[in-house]
């Protein structure tokens, strides 16, 4: 299977021109909830409003 190319990517390009560049969104949104996931699943730190003991 040959390597992948860095070659430009016209077509590729054109689209991100067009559409906006997708990739770099959705990478975005799931940066944002993985950090969304983490502050809500830490279970270390007590929850908003809750009194340490």
């Amino acid at each position: 299977m040959p390597a992948p190319s860095s070659a430009p990517a016209p077509i590729y390009d054109q689209l991100v021109d067009e559409q906006g560049d997708v990739l770099a969104d959705v990478r975005s949104a799931a940066q944002e909830t993985e950090r969304t996931a983490e502050d809500v699943l830490d279970f270390a730190r007590p929850a908003p409003g809750e009194h340490v003991r």
